[in-house]
């Protein structure tokens, strides 16, 4: 599994393990970074005691390397959680794909 966000000019890429790389997240007021420590399904994440659910700054994933990504489009997010003081943050997943949610209105990324 791997995912892709943009950052700067440049695409980043993120694994499925902890690599601690910044990875954005959306609040209210903006975006935020933490720690990118890697993905879980959403019924362990349901188990976790003080997380907070948050929109993840990411572009495109895909599950294997000969896969072409999938984008995300505009108001389409992958759902994460952030763990104790904010600076480590999960990818959610929903079996085998992203937990994806839809946020109406003008994208906070900029996508269009």
């Amino acid at each position: 599994m791997e995912f892709r966000r943009r950052h700067n000019c440049v695409y980043k890429e993120l694994g499925a393990f902890a690599s601690c790389e910044p990875i954005g997240f959306c609040t209210a007021d903006g975006i935020e970074i933490g720690n990118w420590i890697g993905i879980a399904d959403r019924e362990v994440v349901r188990q976790l005691p003080s997380v907070r659910p948050v929109l993840l700054d990411i572009e495109s994933w895909r599950r294997h390397l000969l896969e072409p990504y999938q984008r995300l489009g505009p108001g389409v997010y992958m759902v994460g959680i952030c763990l104790g003081d904010s600076s480590s943050v999960l990818g959610v997943m929903d079996r085998k794909q992203p937990m994806l949610r839809r946020k109406p209105g003008k994208d906070i990324l900029g996508r269009k």
